[in-house]
């Protein structure tokens, strides 16, 4: 899901430009007409997809792979690749092997929340309190929460990673009690700005079974996989005793080799628990490719079903929209629509290309093919779909101005009242001026040089997509979009969300530290042994030292528990209890650091004391007081979870 979308930016390197066998260059501006003939050719679409998919699995150390691709309603073409169990050696099968693919399960959501919407049992304008009884969203601003902001990531909620997952033998909690212990806070009035959300989703499969009476799992296995025949899909978790054997594993990648993971869990289910087989995924897109009908199987009113792909708000001029339910990921020369799904060992894509009646979906297991579905995309685009439209023109704009846009930008997706807080320091972009050029350094630590459309647009050659940004007349960008990814903006943090001042307060923490807790006692036991020489200055109170002494004791032992427990993915399945036991650490601290303050103003005023050590003394209490002001902005001072 989209929502472990930080695990994914700290593990993988740069995308690698790939050059394909068989005979099949990538396309270019002169072989559109070439490169159509072979999608409609399976001997030769069978070649490049073999090929792509195969190099994809080596660069990511994915186990296994499926593909669908259909056309006009037609299978054109369906893989598996690579192994569902590598000890036993089987492979995958796309007719017969499951795969999880995390947040495309939103789609069937929507589906479900608009059939509920043609039968009258909900409105997609109206306040989602109404429905809601035994836990409300909190009314922080005037507009409410509705339906159609749930469905285009626009309710204005933070981002809440903590029990995201679940283990395999672990009880999964009735939505209703996650929602009464985890309501995300409200950051923004909705329909302002897209922030992915997983729990609007959530809410959202909670409103379909409050209204219809029946557990999600059974509403649309009622309503939407039985009338399709999709019988190898299922939002069970774990999963149906017919379909069990026939799950691929997940895999991780340690240490050159690849080791089993056991089956994760998804508490909101309609927010990423399904499980499913390629072949029932064609089904899928065919759907969507005919607005809710196959055959003569109709889910919903085609006027109803054409929501999904209706805009609902754009953040800037040439940014992609941001729809309802489907996403909008469409580079400049071509419209694409779809979801892409992450679990930690399984990654999937679902596109459709409306105007080419075509779709591909795509699935990798193995939990370092985070980027391995991207990488497939650009190839297919590139070799399916090229660009053969001239450069867009761009425009030479002042340095200075461009200096307005230069800085760090937080994604607005991150957590703001628990203890992942934090996290939201490591999810940001970079803009740099490169003389009348902006760089862009991504999400994934890629950098583009990027040429201006217009004063507030720019270009990105190398993905042919856009970048935009919210400038105020007068003052520096505030935000920025970028087109083909509108479930999300990144916007300037204020002084205190600096990653440069949190970590100047950290190694100054440490280095006090340090001192107190190592060079002190040295220098104490050195003196007494080897200095016998009177002194003309004092050395600093016993009672100043020991106060200091156990602060930074106390706060190494904090930063000791966190540094150790805090590892990988662990923390999005609950908090580790050395993390727990830590926490007690800072708290232990705050009298001694009140003792510091007043041992810090009686030290300075004792001139007989050396300067050098009145100054540390000071310099000490005050590193203590950020630290202590540091772990409150991040919900880190107390159990904030």
């Amino acid at each position: 899901m989209r929502s472990i979308h930080q695990k994914v930016l700290c593990s993988f390197a740069c995308m690698i430009f790939l050059l394909f066998l068989n005979g099949y260059a990538p396309a270019n501006d002169g072989h559109q007409a070439a490169g159509l003939n072979v999608l409609q050719d399976s001997t030769g679409l069978a070649a490049f997809m073999d090929g792509l998919i195969l190099s994809t699995m080596d660069d990511h150390k994915a186990a296994g792979a499926m593909v669908s691709i259909i056309k006009d309603g037609e299978l054109l073409f369906q893989q598996g690749y690579g192994f569902a169990n590598i000890a036993d050696s089987i492979k995958v099968d796309p007719e017969q092997t499951l795969f999880r693919i995390g947040s495309i399960s939103k789609l069937f959501t929507w589906l479900a929340v608009l059939q509920q919407v043609e039968a009258r049992n909900l409105d997609l304008d109206r306040d989602v309190n109404d429905y809601l009884e035994s836990f409300k969203i909190p009314d922080t601003f005037e507009e409410p929460v509705t339906l159609r902001s749930l469905m285009s990531h626009t309710p204005g909620f933070e981002d809440i990673l903590l029990k995201l997952f679940l283990r395999e033998d672990d009880d999964i909690p009735p939505l209703r009690e996650i929602f009464e212990k985890q309501m995300p806070k409200r950051v923004n009035p909705p329909l302002e700005r897209a922030s992915y959300s997983n729990h609007g989703s959530g809410l959202a499969q909670y409103l379909v079974e409050k209204v219809t009476g029946l557990p999600f799992e059974t509403y649309v296995e009622r309503n939407i996989l039985d009338p399709l025949e999709m019988n190898s899909t299922t939002f069970s978790q774990p999963l149906p005793r017919h379909l069990a054997p026939r799950m691929a594993t997940g895999y991780s990648f340690r240490d050159g080799a690849f080791r089993e993971e056991g089956f994760e869990i998804v508490p909101m289910t309609g927010a990423g628990g399904a499980s499913t087989t390629a072949a029932d995924m064609a089904i899928f897109m065919d759907i969507f490719l005919n607005y809710g009908r196959r055959d003569t199987i109709s889910l919903m009113d085609s006027t109803i079903f054409a929501t999904m792909k209706k805009p609902v708000l754009t953040h800037a001029k040439g940014m992609n929209p941001a729809l309802h339910g489907l996403m909008d990921i469409s580079p400049r020369h071509l419209h694409v629509i779809g979801h892409g799904g992450n679990t930690f060992l399984f990654h999937s894509q679902l596109a459709l290309f409306p105007e080419h009646e075509t779709g591909l979906f795509i699935s990798f297991s193995g939990n370092n093919a985070g980027l391995a579905y991207n990488q497939v995309m650009k190839h297919f685009i590139d070799r399916f779909f090229p660009d053969t439209e001239p450069d867009p023109q761009t425009i030479l704009l002042e340095k200075d101005y461009l200096e307005g846009f230069a800085g760090t930008y937080l994604s607005n997706r991150r957590s703001h009242s628990d203890i992942l807080k934090i996290i939201g320091l490591t999810n940001t972009m970079e803009i740099q001026v490169e003389g009348d050029k902006l760089l862009f350094r991504d999400f994934f630590g890629n950098t583009h040089l990027t040429s201006a459309l217009d004063s507030t647009t720019f270009w990105v050659p190398e993905k042919n997509t856009l970048i935009g940004f919210d400038r105020p007349p007068g003052k520096d960008a505030q935000y920025l979009y970028i087109s083909d990814f509108p479930i999300m903006a990144g916007e300037r943090p204020g002084w205190s969300y600096n990653a440069g001042l949190h970590a100047f307060i950290l190694l100054l923490t440490l280095a006090c530290m340090l001192y107190i807790l190592v060079i002190w006692p040295w220098i104490y036991f050195a003196r007494k042994r080897y200095d016998k020489k009177p002194r003309t200055r004092k050395a600093l109170p016993l009672f100043s030292k020991t106060v200091a002494w156990f602060t930074a004791f106390f706060m190494l032992l904090f930063y000791l528990l966190v540094f150790l427990s805090a590892g990988g993915e662990e923390i999005v399945f609950g908090i580790p209890a050395g993390i727990r036991i830590g926490l007690f650490f800072p708290l232990a601290a705050i009298p001694f650091i009140l003792l510091m303050i007043i041992n810090s103003i009686y030290i300075w005023k004792q001139h007989q004391l050396k300067n050098l050590s009145r100054i540390f003394y000071n310099l000490s209490t005050l590193a203590f007081i950020l630290a202590i002001w540091q772990l409150i902005f991040f919900n880190m001072l107390g159990w904030q979870f």
